[in-house]
């Protein structure tokens, strides 16, 4: 086998860890979402939505990313979350 198939499979292995490490945060994120709704009058705070968008993208110059990227990423993170919180709230009813 090669040199350069062994390093490609090694920095594969690498992503499929890292991608396993957001998948566990986002559930953790998404958890956290749904136990906020018994706080929150409206599930729908813009203001909240602004400011995270500003941290994060402010968190992706930091780290070399296109904050535009990370803005779209978070902006269907807080759509999901939202979601979340909608069920646990229908739930508790």
């Amino acid at each position: 086998m090669a040199s350069s198939d062994r390093g490609l499979r090694a920095m594969r292995k690498s992503i499929d860890g890292l991608d396993r490490g957001i998948v566990r945060l986002l559930a953790k994120r998404f958890a956290l979402a749904g136990r906020l709704a018994p706080l929150k009058r409206r599930v729908r705070a813009p203001q909240r939505e602004r400011t995270v968008l500003a941290h994060v993208a402010r968190c992706a110059r930091e780290y070399g990313v296109e904050a535009a990227i990370i803005r779209s990423v978070y902006r269907k993170l807080m759509s999901e979350s939202r979601r979340c919180q909608q069920r646990f709230r229908g739930a508790a009813r």
